[in-house]
């Protein structure tokens, strides 16, 4: 896999619950596009979606949604169907991969888009790498490369902040060594 001409697009959701097989929805769908190793801060998804339930208090607490928040947004198809376009190909990074992918691809398969086809970097993987410790969650990444987060816990914020941490670990790990952390 050649590093050169790499495009990626960091993304994060925000949902209803930890768990899409007990019944939590998405919430929010954000995506920034780094191309040629820099974030292309004009070229951006973030949108958020009508769950069709009622937002738990303990997530409107985390992330500031709310019923009202979320009332006339758009539904979880169109949401899905746009941000699958605006990945197209690319290579997709995400904060703990398993978390997002199984939700983007359970209702993906529901609205009849299918599942994500695409590679994708983990930064956790990255961060357990570079730093040999055992902790990883976002909040701790963040901290140890010094690198402050604008709306944590809102979708668009946190696939900002996961994009300057991993553009901060390739630079640090020589960014021809992204290449072993890609995933199918």
């Amino acid at each position: 896999m050649k590093i050169a001409g790499m495009e990626f697009v960091v993304l994060d959701t925000e949902t209803t619950g930890f768990d899409v097989n007990r019944g939590a929805r998405l919430l929010e769908v954000a995506g920034v596009r780094i191309r040629d190793w820099r974030i292309v801060e004009e070229d951006f998804f973030d949108s958020l979606i009508d769950p069709g339930c009622i937002v738990p208090i303990t997530i409107t607490g985390l992330t500031g949604i709310s019923n009202l928040t979320v009332k006339g947004m758009p539904p979880v198809e169109k949401v899905l169907r746009d941000f699958f376009r605006f990945v197209e190909d690319s290579i997709l990074v995400i904060h703990n991969a398993p978390f997002d992918l199984s939700f983007l691809n359970h209702f993906g398969e529901r609205c009849g888009l299918g599942r994500l086809s695409n590679t994708y970097i983990d930064t956790i993987e990255m961060s357990r790498s570079l730093f040999r410790r055992s902790r990883n969650n976002l909040d701790i990444l963040l901290a140890r490369l010094g690198i402050v987060a604008d709306s944590r816990h809102r979708a668009l914020g946190d696939a900002m902040a996961t994009a300057r941490a991993f553009l901060t670990m390739s630079e640090k790990m020589g960014k021809e060594s992204v290449t072993r952390f890609v995933r199918k």
